[in-house]
């Protein structure tokens, strides 16, 4: 008998006792919806809505319904992955296949539901008139239309292509040539506002190494390429001026600061350079460093995003903004690229973080979201949207409120939208009043027995950490407490540089945990969520920890510390208290159970890491002479979950999918291994349950729906019955 039937029946019996509020079926049920993207005329908006394991394509605006641009019916992995507008708004182009921002080990295209089929990614053109049908265009991604709307560039093999879309059959292989031939790996297509020049980062890599990149320029007329000042940094974030002059782009220096390096500083430092289109000299030393970071500085390694990789704002007026935390938080900064002797000036000063930036179509305002706080202390753990016009003296707050603003977009006519939610509805695209009100753009979304308006809401939590750092969290309270102790759980985000918020975050693998975090406390479960040191929103000190993970696993201390808070409520149940996380919050589990089985009762690890060394990408933090390798690689395995496994007593539910490519799979069933292992030598009454799920080729983050509901389920069921609340 299922744990609801169990709990129904018992509601028969006793007529007082409370009805399941809702299934997680029901709760992860909310549409979820990305890639908001605005026509460049008109004011058409269009995204992708995710419910249930079906993702499709929707536009609508001001002055149009929203409408569904596709219909698909099944939880089979295939997403809306790009979304790009025609100029003249008559069409949309968009990827359709996994999601590639999870890799997998070989480099395929994951396919969990084990389709019959070639399943990467293609590449689709709907016209937005009644009835049109799509033309398909083949594999590729990294959508961008011609200026003149008759061709699609984008990428295939790492090589840049063009779609004729004037041809009589554009979805035949006639009309896709390769355009470019380039010995890298192309990516960031940038067109100029002419379109005569095509900029794009060529991604080149060494046996070993990390790679570089440089900065080529492609041109149309003459079907030539050049490199704009090639050098041995690293080039990425290619950006025209609005008149087509000038290209600009960040530099990077190719030493980076590893994972035990302190991180915040670096005598290798990166710049903003600039270089006129038509100049004839394209070799090394041609460009312009109109911006250098101070060496050993705050500010000197490139900071860090919540969402998405720095990049650069061409505005007009001659001024371009760009991010960097050279004050200890992530802001905007504006500088004259034209200038004598450019210096850069702070345009979103305070303390907090800046995300999500967007030029305004006239290039005059950048939108963004960020959590400062001058009014409401709990906006700290939210996010709105402001706005900042150059040469303005203070940014102006755009939305406010209770609930949570992310990805504002601007259309040609000047129409704000944004991904909004709140503690009971997930990310929806709205539109957006300058007073703070709103306008969903697809009001009819929601299912019928979506049960938000059960959800709790969630409290701001504060206590200190070890440092003296007062850490935050979330907490969720039963709605029907009651009074007494009761079962509790901490769960754990991964990253490890995101901020778990006052409601529903703006990504779906947090969206889903979030969701799951409902459920829990409506069976009964106190629940925590934790941002611990290492992550973002709370500036440089906070996110750029000294000893994290592999250097020493230092986070593991603000688990103690949420732990420790919560058995001094008086309705905590100190020895009913668990603890589950993915990823790095996995590896926060797992190190929990290992370390301080006396404090945590149960867990549940999903694709964690549980031996530093074990990943793929240990070169992150393995540098220099191997006598220093070995020095770091013990120091990172003591910092890992199986260098304490002796004092591992506590059930564990390992939840993995062996496609991972973030998280190495072997990670799970070594330390699965070693505590059979362990299990041997340890008496009856001190035998560790080791339970598991395994999803074949699943990745990191779940692209089935199914995969999260059964994970969940298992979980769920793992707690009720180790703690019966």
């Amino acid at each position: 008998m299922s744990s609801l039937t169990c709990l129904s029946a018992t509601a028969q019996a006793n007529p007082t006792a409370a009805k399941p509020a809702f299934s997680l079926e029901q709760a992860l049920s909310g549409p979820y919806c990305t890639n908001l993207t605005a026509a460049p005329s008109g004011d058409l908006f269009a995204w992708a809505e995710h419910v249930s394991g079906r993702n499709n394509l929707y536009v609508g605006g001001p002055r149009s319904a929203a409408r569904a641009l596709t219909h698909n019916t099944s939880d089979d992995a295939m997403d809306i992955l790009e979304v790009s507008f025609a100029p003249d708004a008559s069409a949309v182009a968009y990827t359709f296949g996994p999601d590639d921002d999870d890799p997998t080990p070989d480099g395929k295209p994951a396919n969990p539901a084990h389709l019959q089929r070639n399943v990467a990614a293609e590449i689709y053109v709907q016209p937005l008139a009644a009835g049109a049908p799509a033309v398909k265009l083949g594999e590729g991604h990294g959508l961008t239309f011609t200026r003149d709307g008759k061709g699609l560039l984008f990428v295939r093999g790492g090589q840049v292509w063009m779609t004729d879309l004037t041809a009589k059959d554009p979805s035949s292989k006639d009309a896709s040539k390769q355009i470019v031939w380039d010995h890298g790996s192309a990516g960031s297509l940038t067109l100029s506002p002419d379109g005569r020049a095509l900029a794009f980062v060529s991604r080149r890599r060494e046996q070993g190494q990390p790679g570089h990149a440089f900065i080529a320029v492609f041109d149309f007329a003459s079907h030539t390429i050049r490199y704009a000042s090639p050098s041995t940094g690293v080039d990425s974030a290619p950006a025209f001026s609005p008149d087509g002059k000038t290209l600009a782009w960040i530099r990077a220096p190719f030493l980076r600061p590893g994972r035990l390096d302190a991180g915040r500083v670096s005598p290798t430092v990166w710049s903003i350079e600039t270089m006129p289109l038509a100049a004839t000299d394209y070799s090394s030393g041609a460009s312009r460093s109109i911006y250098r970071a101070t060496p050993n500085q705050p500010g000197s390694v490139l900071p860090h995003l919540a969402t998405g990789s720095p990049k650069l704002f061409y505005a007009a007026n001659d001024r371009m903004a760009f991010f960097s935390d050279a004050d200890g938080f992530v802001h905007l900064y504006a500088i004259n690229p034209e200038a004598t002797k450019p210096e850069a000036t702070l345009l979103t000063p305070g303390e907090y973080e800046v995300e999500d930036a967007t030029l305004t179509p006239d290039h005059k305002a950048i939108f963004y979201a960020s959590n400062d706080a001058p009014k409401d202390p709990l906006d700290v753990d939210r996010r709105h949207i402001w706005s900042v016009t150059f040469g303005a003296a203070h940014p102006q707050q755009y939305s406010f409120g209770a609930g949570i603003e992310t990805r504002p977009t601007i259309s040609a006519s000047g129409a704000v939208a944004a991904l909004i939610a709140d503690t009971r509805v997930p990310m929806h695209p709205a539109l957006l009043e300058s007073h703070g009100g709103s306008t969903d753009l697809d009001p009819t979304a929601m299912p019928a027995d979506y049960p938000g308006k059960e959800f709790v809401t969630p409290k701001q939590a504060l206590f200190p950490a070890a440092d003296g750092f007062m850490l935050h969290g979330q907490l969720f309270l039963p709605a029907h407490l009651g009074e007494g102790k009761h079962p509790t759980l901490i769960f754990v985000h991964g990253g490890p540089r995101r901020q778990m918020l006052l409601g529903y975050p703006a990504m779906d693998y947090y969206s889903n945990a979030y969701a799951m975090n409902q459920y829990l406390a409506s069976r009964g479960f106190i629940v925590l969520s934790v941002n611990y040191h290492c992550g973002v929103g709370y500036g440089m000190d906070f996110r750029q920890c000294l000893h994290g993970g592999p250097a020493g696993g230092d986070e593991f201390s603000d688990v103690m510390a949420a732990a420790n808070y919560l058995r001094a409520r008086k309705d905590v149940d100190p020895k009913q208290l668990g603890i589950w996380g993915g990823s790095y919050g996995g590896y926060l589990t797992g190190m929990a159970l290992a370390r301080a089985s006396n404090v945590f009762a149960a867990g549940v690890d999903f694709h964690g890491v549980h031996d530093w060394n074990l990943e793929d990408n240990a070169a992150d933090w393995l540098s220099g002479s191997y006598a220093e390798k070995d020095q770091q690689a013990a120091i990172g395995l003591a910092a890992s979950p199986l260098a304490d496994i002796s004092r591992w007593r506590s059930p564990v539910l390992f939840i993995h999918g062996d496609d991972d490519g973030n998280v190495a799979y072997a990670q799970t069933p070594i330390l699965a291994d070693k505590l059979r292992i362990l299990n041997t030598t340890l008496p009856a009454n001190e035998q560790i349950e080791i339970h598991e799920l395994i999803f074949p080729d699943e990745i990191h983050g779940f692209l089935l729906h199914s995969s999260w509901l059964a994970a969940y389920k298992r979980g769920a069921a793992f707690f009720e019955e180790k703690f019966k609340p």
